[in-house]
């Protein structure tokens, strides 16, 4: 009994809460963990997929004409650019008739073209984000570019930019 006594008088004094010093200098003894809110908002666009499965063959018209692989009647390029340009469809084909090789490069498919016998003046150009699915076209008329992307996205690709920048510097 004498060992009991002693035994719960131990336990009693060992599970007191200590009071901490006022000192000021008391370092805890587990970290505290401040509540996050774990939903993060991505804002920054770096983060790339990879390629859309519809646009994989896609890859393979690197170096080839579009006239030759009829690039605007492949889908899903074809139902996508008709109703993102709705009427104006007409204004981009018709300028988009004399194209050189399609270039393919960092998952961006780009080609440009010019009305028969006005290049310079009437154009078109096609840029295809495929890693972010994105179909981003440019019509010059009379040298005045208007840009397109589709679901209103205007993080134009480097190439379209350029092309568009070569109406500015001509007179």
């Amino acid at each position: 009994m004498k060992y009991g006594f002693l035994l719960a008088a131990t336990l009693i004094v060992a599970c007191q809460s200590q009071q901490p010093e006022e000192s000021g200098s008391h370092t805890p003894d587990s970290v505290v963990m401040t509540p996050t809110d774990t939903m993060i908002t991505l804002t920054d666009t770096a983060v790339i997929p990879a390629l859309v499965e519809s646009w994989k063959s896609f890859e393979q018209y690197n170096g080839k004409y579009a006239a030759d692989i009829k690039l605007l009647m492949k889908q899903p390029l074809k139902e996508r650019l008709k109703a993102m340009l709705g009427a104006e469809e007409k204004d981009f084909v018709a300028r988009y008739g004399t194209t050189p090789p399609i270039e393919v490069e960092n998952g961006v498919l780009f080609n440009e073209g010019c009305k028969p016998h006005n290049c310079s003046i009437e154009e078109a150009a096609i840029a295809i984000d495929m890693k972010k699915d994105v179909i981003y076209v440019g019509i010059a008329r009379n040298k005045v570019v208007k840009l397109y992307g589709e679901r209103g996205d205007s993080a134009y690709p480097e190439k379209l930019l350029q092309w568009m920048m070569k109406f500015e510097s001509e007179p």
